[in-house]
């Protein structure tokens, strides 16, 4: 594991509740438009993604992953995620039933892309980007260095550590504050009344306000936090010796800070002036006044803006222009159009391969978290499942084969060109990873022809050395297809086109090598057969 790089699952709590916070209070805002949206179902999801993509950041970081592995990795996740987004867009409507929508995507596959699940993955989307970002700074924060660096280099690369945990401090203070500012456009917009002008704002739901005390209270728990590992930081360097009581008491006064800003805001005297809710409530009123003002003053410019052109023509319009004409004669009516059946086999073909899809990635998803699944006793259930999956899989696959056997013997002709045709294999159709098992198993087979078999038993590195005795011309190709046969036989890592050509070349002059020594074998044997 990389230096630097651990595992805090309280810091990744704080990072999915404060954006699953932003996202209830912006969603009380957006169902002001839409009476009929229930937005706890975006909420719980997104809390969801904020704690997968703190996990995801860790595991990436841990294991190095490169740009096409992290996407590879991304790939099942994306479509889990896309696959609640859905069933959560219908969800959340009211007015709409599931078992409407199921039909509807059942002969329309291409009305499940709506606006709503648009909005709904895009919310997801920004969640996932904002975990990373928050986690990578806060992984910056808890960067380890030497206690007491010895040279100018050590202090040169402490120095500059400092400075990037000073940046990433910033820019989680920096996020911190544009989520509230978020928060207060959104509450505003949540409590102004739209219906009535100058009346009394509209209340707002539990479900916001809960989300703004738990978005500010989580906030500071986590600046907190991360204000006291740079403090930290700045103390190992320097060489100084704190006691572990210190770090307790910043717990503590950090939380009686906050609870007793809290408990002082609900505590204010209400007896002669508005109490702290309806103070709150019409400041967010005075505020959605101020922005829906401003609002109208900009589109009260742009109109003017817009006509005048119109204005300036009609200046220099002749007087005796004649007026405009009525309105053009409608369009002509175009005929109905022909309804066709739907096609249902396709439809049932293309949801049959996607909720097999679907399947794979939630088995990759749930394999990726089984400790998880196996605390909450759901392993065991998904075990079972797998298992019966697997059985009708097998057992569709047996009779797959059956029927392709008895196509191939019926089909079967006994030319031989036919034959040399099925056996020729395209090269360039395969991976790199099987182009090198090829080449590698292409030498085991010329090799036994001309008398060096391979036993079961030995390993690749004893056959190696057993063929360099007798080929000590061509050991150094041996050891080289070796070698690359080893790396994309049993490496983790992914086989690339150098691979190949690693193994290309000692092919090619082992198979020079080789073929003569076959030839002389095959009329050796010829002659023995023919002699008297």
């Amino acid at each position: 594991m990389p230096p630097g790089v651990t595992f805090n699952l309280r810091v990744v709590f704080l990072v999915a509740l404060m954006l699953a916070s932003l996202a209830a209070a912006v969603s009380g805002a957006l169902q002001r438009l839409f009476p009929g949206w229930q937005p706890i179902y975006l909420v719980i999801v997104c809390f969801l993604i904020g704690l997968e993509a703190g996990i995801v950041h860790y595991v990436a970081r841990s294991t190095r992953l490169t740009t096409i592995e992290l996407a590879r990795y991304l790939v099942p996740e994306l479509f889990v995620m896309a696959v609640v987004m859905r069933l959560i867009a219908s969800l959340s409507i009211a007015d709409v039933s599931l078992a409407d929508d199921l039909q509807r995507w059942l002969y329309d596959p291409l009305s499940v892309f709506d606006a709503a699940f648009g909005a709904f993955m895009v919310a997801g989307v920004v969640v996932g980007v904002l975990a990373h970002l928050s986690m990578r700074d806060l992984n910056t924060l808890a960067l380890l260095l030497p206690a007491h660096p010895s040279d100018d280099d050590n202090r040169r690369l402490a120095a500059l550590v400092a400075v990037d945990r000073s940046l990433a401090l910033e820019r989680i203070g920096a996020r911190f504050v544009i989520g509230g500012a978020l928060l207060l456009i959104a509450l505003a917009g949540e409590a102004v009344n739209t219906t009535t002008i100058g009346g009394p704002p509209r209340p707002l739901a539990p479900l916001s306000i809960a989300a703004s005390l738990t978005y500010v209270v989580s906030g500071f728990v986590l600046y907190s936090r991360a204000r006291l590992v740079v403090i930290q930081a700045k103390w190992a360097q320097e060489g100084a010796h704190v006691a572990p009581l210190v770090e307790r008491r910043w717990v503590r006064s950090s939380w009686a800070l906050i609870l007793l800003m809290v408990a002082g805001a609900a505590l204010l005297p209400r007896s002669y002036a508005l109490g702290l809710l309806d103070t709150l409530r019409a400041f967010l009123g005075v505020l959605g006044y101020a922005l829906a003002m401003i609002g109208y003053v900009l589109t009260w410019i742009l109109a003017l803006i817009l006509s005048l052109p119109a204005w300036i023509l009609a200046l220099f319009a002749p007087d005796g222009a004649p007026a405009a004409s009525g309105l053009p004669p409608p369009p002509p009516v175009s005929p109905p159009s022909v309804e066709r059946d739907p096609n249902l086999l396709a439809a049932l073909v293309f949801w049959a391969c996607m909720l097999l899809l679907a399947g794979y990635a939630l088995a990759i998803v749930a394999q990726r978290h089984t400790p998880l699944l196996q605390r909450f006793g759901i392993a065991a259930t998904i075990r079972a499942l797998i298992a019966w999956l697997r059985s009708i899989w097998q057992q569709g696959a047996s009779w797959a084969t059956l029927a392709i056997r008895a196509a191939d013997e019926a089909l079967r002709r006994p030319s031989g060109t036919s034959t040399r045709h099925r056996r020729t294999i395209n090269l360039r159709r395969l991976p790199p990873r099987e182009r090198v098992r090829y080449f590698y198993l292409a030498t085991l087979r010329r090799a036994a022809q001309c008398g060096v078999e391979r036993h079961p038993s030995q390993t690749p590195y004893e056959y190696a050395a057993r063929l360099e005795r007798a080929l000590p011309e061509a050991s150094s190709d041996i050891a080289d297809l070796t070698d690359v046969f080893i790396t994309a036989q049993y490496s983790p890592h992914i086989c690339t086109e150098d691979h190949v050509t690693q193994a290309r070349r000692p092919w090619e002059r082992l198979r020079r090598m080789l073929r003569p020594r076959h030839s002389r074998i095959s009329k050796e044997v010829h002659h023995v057969d023919d002699a008297p």
